[in-house]
């Protein structure tokens, strides 16, 4: 774990993941954005960057900038010409950390010519050692300079400015998302209703493409293909006018983040990772630990890390090995009451640790299904009012360890049973249980 417990009230708590950014394994950044009870984002929750250097003793490893205008922020690491981490929100508000400092920047200029309206900035994206913002209305910018954006799809060869941007009228019907490229001439950028384009050095064209569903992400992969994924999870493959559907949206959350990495595509929601394999989305192998610490993705730029994280933690992986870096879990704060109860837990022990169970999720995450029905048997021996409390953590961790035990839906079951509840919402990223077995084609009582 990179936190203990100090380190973690100081710096992450009260705080959930929402984007990261990797430069080296001991290198990186988290956006963390407050946890409020407003349904409305209103006022807005505090944006916390976060920054990570694990060479350094625990005391010194952590810095973070805090803002309460950012909305909706996203990062991305550059190691160019200028070494830095870079941060834009809807709004074009921008923040920056490179070792001169870390500060907030001028907003990028989005206003429409000929027009009040602006587009909103909906990501910023690394391709070679060059950084871009992509907007809606169909809009590039490429960062010049610290505080120096060139829009990129204006002027000659550009993309012309479509009427209804202009008038308020586009809604979600055009527009970028996502940018990847090959090399500078080869660059693909996919957004709004099947709306997708390339830029050949020269000129950017509308591609056709066979859908009009909304699309989210794109990768240009290391096996010559480019990846588009759309509308509740669906998965594209193909090259200029050529696409072909390799996966029907069946979820009820688009990807947020697609990436190639170790010879294969990684996608990543609010309900964890999946890697392409035989042509087809599977849940990667992963121990249960990690397996709800992973959504959003970011790529260190030599290729052979990812960082991945959910709103509740993070991991790294190289290929080969993974490494949870934090979970929120084990931070819970423990109940005055706790070390009064007795409640069955691995070798009948005493679950004595948190309000959150800890113990029996420990026991579902990592001693299989035969031990999990065992501390599952007697109601007189658990405390069901906690059970019920945290049906979201102990339901998604017996969800996700179905992947490596099919004896699990037992243990779902047996839950649901004592009362666990499968339509319960975890606050940030809106995902039930029952969603989550839904993407996993997994039966849920």
């Amino acid at each position: 774990m990179i936190f203990d417990k100090a380190t973690w009230e100081s710096f992450a708590e009260g705080f959930t993941v929402y984007d990261v950014a990797i430069s080296s394994p001991t290198r990186f950044w988290l956006e963390l954005v407050e946890q409020t009870d407003s349904p409305h984002r209103d006022p807005l929750p505090r944006t916390r960057f976060l920054s990570v250097n694990l060479k350094k003793p625990l005391g010194e490893r952590f810095y973070f900038h805090e803002f309460g205008h950012f909305r909706f922020s996203q990062l991305a690491f550059n190691k160019g010409a200028r070494v830095e981490v870079v941060a834009v929100d809807l709004g074009g508000h921008v923040y920056c950390y490179a070792a001169d400092g870390d500060q907030e920047e001028s907003r990028i200029a989005t206003q429409l010519e000929g027009s009040d309206l602006v587009s909103a900035v909906t990501g910023i994206f690394r391709i070679q050692e060059s950084l871009y913002a992509v907007a809606t209305d169909r809009r590039i910018f490429q960062r010049v300079n610290p505080g120096e954006w060139r829009e990129i799809t204006k002027g000659v060869g550009g993309i012309p400015v479509d009427k209804r941007s202009l008038t308020g009228d586009a809604g979600m019907n055009f527009g970028f998302r996502s940018i990847s490229a090959f090399a500078s001439e080869d660059v693909y950028a996919v957004g709004g209703e099947g709306d997708v384009w390339h830029f050949d050095g020269t000129r950017w064209t509308q591609l056709p493409f066979p859908s009009n569903e909304l699309l989210y992400t794109v990768c240009c992969a290391g096996d010559g293909n480019v990846y588009i994924t759309g509308n509740m999870g669906s998965l594209w493959v193909g090259r200029k006018d050529r696409w072909k559907r390799l996966a029907q949206g069946t979820f009820s959350v688009p990807f947020k983040d697609t990436a190639w990495f170790a010879g294969r595509l990684w996608c990543g929601s609010d309900y964890g990772l999946w890697v392409l394999q035989d042509g087809k989305l599977e849940v990667p192998d992963q121990p249960a630990a990690v397996r709800t610490a992973c959504g959003v993705i970011d790529i260190s730029p030599d290729g052979t890390t990812m960082l991945t994280a959910s709103p509740t933690g993070a991991a790294l992986y190289d290929g080969n090995k993974w490494e949870l870096l934090f979970s929120n879990s084990a931070f819970a704060v423990p109940s005055e009451k706790a070390s009064e109860r007795q409640q069955l837990g691995r070798g009948g022990e005493r679950l004595t640790t948190h309000d959150g169970m800890q113990e029996l999720l420990d026991v579902i995450g990592n001693d299989g299904p035969e031990a999990s029905l065992h501390a599952l048997a007697d109601p007189a021996k658990l405390d069901l009012p906690a059970l019920r409390a945290h049906s979201w953590l102990l339901l998604v961790n017996a969800i996700s360890a179905q992947s490596g035990w099919a004896e699990y839906s037992q243990v779902v079951n047996r839950l649901v049973e004592l009362g666990a509840d499968p339509d319960a919402i975890e606050q940030e990223s809106g995902l039930t249980p029952r969603a989550l077995a839904q993407s996993m084609g997994l039966p849920l009582a």
